[in-house]
Parts: structure tokens; C-alpha cells; sequence
């Protein structure tokens, strides 16, 4: 039996002064406890829980269109004429209106935090 699988796993990161350490009790993690001790690790250092899971999403999303980029370079895919002309249908027959509220809801999140991934405070109404 090899003993070094039972030798613990430690992870420290340490920012403004702030340090956090995870600790697992053995060595063969696997990559979702990897990503659990580093999501602990963000969020202790102060960063908003929200923060940590917007990353993921927009680094998701980031991977996805460097993968269809290079698909696309290597000549693996290209939509469909119909796929295409369906879609550019679409384009055409959203208005102004209905863009500008699609944008408006897909950047509703980063009018919520601030740089650091904490939340801004609501602004309050004066009233007349």
C-alpha cells in the first residue's frame, strides 16, 4: 500500500493580511474537491460567494467560444446554411427594445458588485 495517498493535502493562500488554509486529510483528490478547497479559499479571503460563481460561469463561457474558434479553425464546424439563416431571421426581427433589455438583464450582475465581489448598497430614493 503506498502511504503517500494518506499524507494530508494543504492549501494556503494568504492577501491582505488575511491567510486560509484547507487542510484534507489525504493526498489522491480529485478535481472537485481541488476546485472545493479553492472555492473556500476565495471565499474566505472576502470575495462574495456570488463573485466566485459569476468567474465560473464567464470563464465557462470564455472556454466555449475559444472551442468553437478553434473548431471552426481546424475546419470541424460550421452551422448549418439553415442553422445560420434561422438564426440571422432571429437577429433581424428582435427590436431595439428587446435587445437592449437582453443586455440589460445579462449585465444586471456586475451593477450589483463592485470590483472586489462585494455588493454595492442599494441606493436609496429621495423622496420629493
Amino acid at each position: 500500500m503506498n502511504l503517500d495517498f494518506k499524507k494530508p493535502t494543504i492549501i494556503t493562500a494568504q492577501q491582505y493580511g488575511t491567510k486560509v488554509s484547507v487542510e484534507l486529510d489525504h493526498s489522491d483528490t480529485d478535481i472537485d474537491e481541488l476546485f472545493d478547497v479553492f472555492q473556500t479559499l476565495v471565499v474566505g479571503l472576502g470575495y462574495h460567494e456570488s463573485a466566485w460563481k459569476q468567474w465560473i460561469v464567464d470563464r465557462a463561457d470564455e472556454y466555449k467560444e475559444e472551442e468553437i474558434e478553434n473548431a471552426m479553425d481546424m475546419g470541424m464546424y460550421e452551422p448549418s446554411p439553415e442553422l445560420r439563416r434561422a438564426a440571422e431571421e432571429y437577429v433581424r426581427q428582435l427590436s431595439t427594445r428587446d435587445i437592449d433589455e437582453a443586455l440589460a438583464e445579462h449585465n444586471l450582475h456586475e451593477e450589483e458588485f463592485d470590483d472586489y465581489g462585494s455588493r454595492k448598497p442599494k441606493k436609496k430614493n429621495k423622496k420629493k
